[in-house]
């Protein structure tokens, strides 16, 4: 018994814990979240796209968020709307009326108020007579 072999699979303080990983997690600092030591497998190629552009993003969302902290204030005021936005609704606005308008010309023409009418009309058509009394 006392010749017993260890789990070879199970790893050892000899072997040490180690991260395998074919892609990063990051820290808010944007340093690697992995225990010390870990190894990138897979494709290189890959790895590094996928870092490149995890990088970049986490790098982009850190200037953000520096910016709106030094932006934030302790007092709340009214600003108004943003004048970009207020100046596309005023277009939207514009857009919708005149599509309103657009619509009720094309059921003005194109609807008729009494389908008795239209079907007396048809017929009258039809028999190629007129009544007058």
């Amino acid at each position: 018994m006392a010749d017993a072999k260890a789990n070879t699979a199970v790893p050892t303080p000899a072997h040490g814990d180690h991260d395998r990983v074919q892609m990063l997690s990051l820290r808010a600092d944007g340093t690697p979240d992995q225990t010390a030591g870990f190894e990138i497998i897979g494709d290189r190629e890959v790895a590094l796209e996928q870092a490149r552009e995890q990088f970049a993003q986490q790098a982009v969302s850190a200037v953000d968020q520096a910016e709106r902290t030094a932006a934030a204030t302790d007092e709340i005021e009214d600003l108004g709307q943003d004048p970009v936005i207020e100046e596309r609704l005023r277009k939207h606005e514009a857009a919708a009326k005149a599509a309103e308008a657009a619509a009720a010309r094309v059921i003005d023409e194109k609807f008729t108020d009494d389908p008795a009418d239209t079907a007396q009309s048809s017929t009258s058509a039809k028999s190629g007579s007129t009544s007058s009394k």
